[in-house]
């Protein structure tokens, strides 16, 4: 033992070798903490927006769907955020296996902790509306995010089983609305009797969803209309999971952008 530890001083002799300040320590730790946090509360949010989307997905439209059941939880299954909890819990096991006492946990454990914490975050996030206004920034900032949620209402949409989606181009007298749906082609829309789901208003440039009866070629008439926002509006989407589609202000907002 005393050669290997003349070894030792020998070695840091010839090497210059200097010890580490206190306050290096304490930094790296502090950092190793911040990140670990910020790595928790970004698979939160991610969780969040999944349990949003997960909660408000309208199961109900399988049945407009040339698709089998199966085919349709896989659209409906938010694969985007999925990703990003799997990353950031990944993340945040590195950083905590780098803290003080964190080489003492085993790996199993702390993905099972990781994935609790981040969808008891989620749940906290979803409750607060955090979730719903985080799915509302990535529609409209995100133009790839757009498209891929788009990409899978254009696989969707299937007018020869009631189930129509686009975007107004004209309001006609009459109850009638022209609409440019997802691959281009052009309807005409009979909405008289229809129901227009959260407070929406035909008003041109609005994007929406159209469930009824196809009548003919390039002729549908309306049953319900919903939002086009996400897969479904919450009870209070007249204020905040639909601004812009929603309410009379927001659907001015929405008319002017898409002049």
């Amino acid at each position: 033992m005393k050669d290997i530890s003349d070894k030792v001083i020998k070695r840091i002799k010839e090497d210059e070798v200097q010890p580490y300040s206190k306050w290096r320590f304490i930094l790296h730790r502090f950092v190793i903490i911040i990140l670990f946090a910020v790595s928790v509360l970004l698979g939160s949010l991610a969780s969040g927006v999944t349990i949003f989307q997960l909660t408000h997905a309208e199961w109900d439209l399988y049945q407009h769907f040339n698709h089998s059941i199966l085919q349709f939880v896989f659209l409906v299954i938010p694969y985007f955020w999925l990703v990003f909890i799997c990353g950031f819990t990944v993340v945040a096991i590195y950083f905590f296996r780098h803290t003080e006492r964190g080489y003492r946990y085993s790996a199993v454990g702390l993905v099972f902790v990781s994935i609790v914490v981040s969808v008891a975050g989620g749940f906290i996030f979803y409750k607060a509306g955090f979730s719903e206004k985080l799915e509302i920034v990535f529609q409209d900032k995100v133009p790839f995010y757009r498209a891929w949620q788009e990409c899978k209402m254009r696989f969707c949409m299937a007018p020869e089983h009631g189930f129509l989606a686009g975007k107004i181009i004209e309001v006609l007298p009459g109850n009638r609305i022209k609409v440019l749906d997802l691959s281009g082609n052009r309807w005409m829309v009979a909405t008289n009797g229809a129901f227009w789901r959260g407070r929406l208003k035909p008003v041109k440039g609005l994007k929406i969803k159209i469930i009824g009866r196809m009548r003919g070629k390039g002729w549908f008439e309306a049953k319900e209309i919903r939002p086009w926002r996400g897969w479904k509006c919450s009870p209070n989407a007249a204020t905040r999971c639909c601004p812009g589609q929603c309410g009379n202000r927001g659907l001015r907002g929405l008319s002017e952008k898409n002049k």
